[in-house]
């Protein structure tokens, strides 16, 4: 599948987290932002609508890793804010 080019506008911190973690998952920053835009559309869908995807079982696992990136995203945004490393 062909890439598009594109930009898009975020706090610099925030790029610099995504920038740090491809670097070490040996991922491009495009695979890391694709994937959070794919996890945020998912999680838009209704429980009923993931379970007929993905199966009931799915549907708990992602709603355990939604609460899980809940509770970093506001850690780490609670350590940017009080000046800590995220």
């Amino acid at each position: 599948m062909a890439m598009e080019k594109t930009s898009v506008s975020m706090d610099a911190w925030i790029l610099n987290a995504v920038r740090k973690h491809a670097e070490e998952q040996g991922l491009s920053v495009s695979a890391v932002l694709a994937r959070g835009a794919l996890r945020e559309l998912a999680a838009s869908h209704t429980p009923a609508a993931r379970a007929a995807v993905y199966g009931a079982g799915a549907v708990v696992t992602q709603e355990a890793d939604e609460r899980i990136v809940t509770e970093d995203v506001t850690r780490a945004a609670d350590e940017r804010r009080s000046g800590g490393a995220a």
